[in-house]
């Protein structure tokens, strides 16, 4: 069937991307892998960078699916912010902690980001997806939100920007340095810290005013 052996390529893309890199791996090598004809990989895909194409789109599906699961919207900022003006510590923990435990242990994301780690010196293409996948998009949706809070009073005044930068930085210095082995108890102890310090340094705690320190 047309989408079974859609799936089946990308599977075995995933793999290959990973170990042997997008270079070192040809369509032909897609093809033999699933069983078909190298020809037949084209009715399903117009080139094997639409084959990487597709499995980056797959990651994105999969971080959402991820987020939504702990009830954090990845939609439009004005209707995220109000699960963030609610959200307690605990629960903003268990979301981080599902992202970290995604991040390491879900193989769609690991395969990906492996991808991109091994193809970003050699293509420019991936380069900018890794960067756009790791910093630009993150840190522009945080801006938003924070954006959203501020002018709503939920956290102090601060440029979103910044704000972006302080909540997003340290979380993807932790996510890197938890991919070293035995180092994932470490990370979320310092995942859990740096939540805590970011809520307690920019929210507004309940009661308080917006123009008070």
């Amino acid at each position: 069937m047309r989408r079974d052996t859609r799936s089946a390529l990308l599977d075995v893309a995933q793999q290959r991307f990973a170990v042997d890199g997008f270079a070192g791996t040809s369509v032909r090598d897609l093809a033999a892998a699933v069983g078909i004809k190298e020809s037949s990989v084209y009715n399903h895909f117009a080139s094997k960078q639409a084959v990487l194409d597709a499995l980056l789109a797959r990651i994105d599906e999969r971080l959402v699916a991820v987020a939504r699961r702990f009830g954090v919207p990845l939609g439009h900022p004005k209707d995220a912010a109000p699960v963030y003006e609610t959200i307690t510590l605990d629960h903003l923990g268990d979301a981080a902690g599902g992202f970290l435990d995604a991040w390491l242990h879900d193989p769609e994301i690991v395969a990906a980001r492996r991808v991109l780690t091994l193809e970003q010196y050699r293509t420019p293409e991936a380069a900018r997806l890794l960067r756009e996948l790791t910093a630009e998009r993150p840190l522009a949706f945080q801006a938003a939100v924070f954006a959203e809070l501020v002018r709503k009073g939920r956290f102090r005044p601060a440029d979103p920007e910044a704000l972006a930068l302080a909540f997003w930085g340290p979380i993807l210095a932790i996510l890197a340095a938890a991919e070293e082995p035995g180092r994932e108890p470490e990370a979320q102890r310092l995942l859990d810290l740096h939540l805590k310090h970011f809520r307690d340094t920019y929210a507004v705690k309940s009661g308080r005013s917006e123009g008070e320190s």
